[in-house]
């Protein structure tokens, strides 16, 4: 299928497989796609790659972030991990109307067929197919086109704006910022049967919204007179802040022309210095409104389909896209006038020019997939990359294209004698075929069982989101595949049981990516250890930093929390260290109410070995990252050793080289080749499904110790 992509701040028309659906999503063939020119500028570039790179570098957000890697993985990893960042695709779009031509399980009210409208950054993507969550998808009333049907996002925003302004019949509102937002905003205010004023500095939007029902327009220097005419001097009801602006300007003008207890709802991104006088004075109401409506940024309402009861809330943004296709059916709002431009999917990029160009006076511009509503079957979700050749070495599939398997397997895999990469496979077309590209893969595919088909993959990589890693190992082990699994091997022990029973009955390997055994710091300090005699003490603190509370590792469903998601690491680097499984857990947890500071975030593990060894495990959220994360101190019969971010490690009183280095190195390398070469018959596999096993029965027995209050 064809896709807009934009890399580097450039937009390209891409060839690539159409998305698979999950549980809960449908299949759309899209007909028209929406540009607008706000939130699409973030994509794109006027200044080609050179002012999209220069953009990213003023954002203060992004500049925190290097100073954070920079302290992680010094300076040639950041400059990587920028230029992998800033030249990946994006994939811009976020409202779309086409027709239902797949339907996954979980899905209730919508049917193969179905004209429907869909929203939401990363689904409704600018491309001929995209696989959307039901509760970002509107069935279209009879009566209105895919073009007007496209506008359903934009919609669903400025109706929720004018809803914050709380608007009643008869009263004044004023909308600042006549783009997109502004024209929609005023036709849906004018709707409610308020009277409408329209402010912006281009002449050629205040007349579009006079003709859109606008009672009064004006530029930005002559709104306060204005007011004061239309209402008699008392100043607006209610001002619906649609523009955009760095500044604070615009909202403290808005202060100034509201009424006595007056209401302002800021739609746009604007400044937010706000004047405290003309507040306080007039007791304004001061409201923000959140995009489409109360279930936006919410994956239990988006991603997972748990509805608001409509007791309780009233207008869910699923309720509110409904609501503006039924105002357009009805001729309430009209949306064509606002189109500027309707460009086939092969001249997005003149859509997009039209846009955003400093010069046009143009606010939106539809892709058009084609027309009609029959039902078309998606194309193959496998993609050629390059022509087969003749085959050596053993056959690799990665599944899953995130940052790890981008950052570490993949380029591991690559560099690994006696390996081919065969394919990649995820659920985003772009993302794999740009993986499949980047490191010489065959083929890409957005269906897993692809790989699982090819008798020319031999193993496969597993680096989805951990609640995939049990059903995509066991059928990985039932096609005859071995298996590398990234960490946790599943997210309960039953789970574990199960793909460690499977691998075994068919003769497969499965390993899990405990890599840090690998580093050549930990195998140092294992073989210092190894000649101390005596029970033995370890130390391992993880500063990991907080995670934002909507983050799918805090998933308990899909990605089991920190403890089984990442600090079973360091449960299996400290029983791999004494060569033992503990005898006895023992864990408390910090006390914290604050859901910024999740208390099972910050956790103690003690666990006891049969030689009266003890390993130690803290792991907080609530440190620097100035701090390094981690640090390991092993100590036995006066010697001890420091790892000190898998960067060096130090010794004294044991037989030991010290090393430092300027990167960390936890291993990721040698632990892929130590599975490679397994596949190969090789070498002996170091890390097994019974040590995934051990490493998640540990994580969920501290959790429960915690739970308790603590050990006895």
């Amino acid at each position: 299928m064809k896709q807009v992509l934009v890399k580097g701040g450039d937009v390209s028309i891409e060839e690539v497989p159409p998305p698979s659906i999950a549980a809960g999503q449908v299949l759309v063939r899209v007909r028209r796609s929406l540009i607008s020119s706000g939130t699409e500028s973030g994509f794109v570039s006027d200044g080609g790659t050179a002012g999209y790179v220069l953009k990213k570098a003023r954002d203060p957000l992004n500049v925190e972030k290097v100073k954070r890697k920079l302290a992680s993985v010094g300076v040639k990893g950041t400059i990587d991990v920028i230029r992998n960042k800033l030249f990946e695709f994006q994939a811009p779009g976020y409202s779309t109307a086409g027709v239902i031509v797949e339907v996954g399980a979980e899905v209730h009210g919508l049917r193969v067929g179905d004209r429907v409208a869909c929203a939401g950054v990363g689904y409704a993507s600018h491309a001929e197919y995209n696989a959307v969550p039901q509760q970002l998808v509107t069935p279209m009333p009879d009566g209105i086109d895919f073009d007007e049907a496209a506008f359903v996002t934009l919609g669903a925003i400025a109706m929720q704006g004018v809803r914050q302004a709380m608007p009643t019949f008869g009263e004044t509102i004023v909308v600042v910022g006549l783009g997109l937002l502004g024209q929609l905003a005023t036709q849906i205010a004018r709707a409610a049967g308020c009277r409408v004023i329209g402010c912006d500095p281009v002449e050629a939007k205040r007349a579009l919204a006079a003709s859109l029902g606008a009672e009064a327009v004006c530029a930005p220097d002559a709104l306060a007179d204005t007011v004061a005419e239309w209402t008699g001097g008392y100043g607006a009801d209610a001002v619906v802040i649609c523009a955009a602006s760095k500044g604070s300007e615009v909202t403290n003008g808005a202060l100034d022309i509201c009424r006595q207890k007056g209401r302002i709802a800021v739609v746009g991104a604007v400044g937010l210095q706000l004047q405290r006088e003309a507040l306080y004075m007039k007791e304004l109401d001061f409201r923000l409104s959140c995009s489409y409506g109360p279930g936006r940024y919410q994956a239990n309402y988006e991603e997972k389909g748990l509805d608001y009861p409509i007791g309780y809330v009233r207008w869910t943004e699923g309720r509110n896209m409904a609501e503006f296709l039924r105002m357009i059916a009805e001729g309430k709002v009209q949306v064509k006038p606002l189109i500027s431009a309707v460009e086939a999917v092969d001249r997005a990029a003149a859509a997009y020019g039209a846009i955003l160009s400093g010069e046009s006076n143009a606010i939106s511009a539809l892709i058009s997939y084609g027309d009609g509503d029959a039902v078309e079957a998606p194309p193959s979700r496998r993609f050629a990359i390059k022509a087969d050749a003749p085959k050596d070495g053993a056959g690799v599939a990665v599944i899953g294209a995130g940052g790890f398997a981008t950052g570490y397997h993949l380029p591991s895999l690559q560099k690994i004698p006696g390996c081919r990469i065969e394919a990649v496979a995820a659920r985003t077309g772009s993302k794999a075929k740009q993986a499949a590209s980047k490191f010489g893969a065959r083929y890409c595919t957005t269906d897993y069982r692809e790989v699982l088909a090819d008798p020319q993959v031999d193993a496969v990589v597993v680096a989805t989101r951990h609640n995939l890693h049990k059903e995509i190992a066991l059928e990985a082990a039932n096609a005859g595949k071995h298996v590398f699994v990234e960490k946790p091997l599943a997210l309960t022990v039953e789970d574990c049981e199960e793909i460690a029973t499977a691998v075994e009955a068919a003769g497969v390997l499965c390993t899990v990516g405990f890599n840090r055994r690998f580093s050549p710091h930990s195998i140092a300090a294992k073989q210092a250890l190894s000649v101390a005699t005596g029970p033995k003490q370890i130390l391992y603190r993880c500063n990991a930093g907080a995670l934002p509370p909507n983050h799918w590792a805090l998933d308990p469903e899909e990605g089991g929390g920190r403890i089984v998601g990442e600090a079973v690491h360091f449960f299996d680097l400290c029983c791999w260290f004494l060569d033992a499984d503990p005898v006895s857990i023992r864990a408390d947890r910090m006390d914290s109410d604050s859901a910024a500071t999740p208390a099972e975030d910050n956790l103690n593990v003690v666990m006891r070995f049969p030689d009266g060894s003890l390993a130690t495990v803290v792991y907080t959220s609530v440190g620097h990252p100035s701090l390094g994360k981690e640090r390991i101190e092993l100590f036995c019969g006066g010697g001890g050793a420091v790892i000190d971010d898998f960067r060096g490690v130090t010794f004294a009183g044991w037989p030991g080289k010290r090393a430092k280095g300027s990167r960390e190195d936890k291993g990721q390398f040698g632990m892929m080749e130590n599975f490679i070469r397994a596949v190969r018959g090789e070498a002996k596999l170091s890390v097994t499904a019974a040590h995934g096993l051990r490493a998640t029965r540990i994580a969920l027995e501290a959790l429960a110790q915690a739970r308790g209050g603590g050990a006895a």
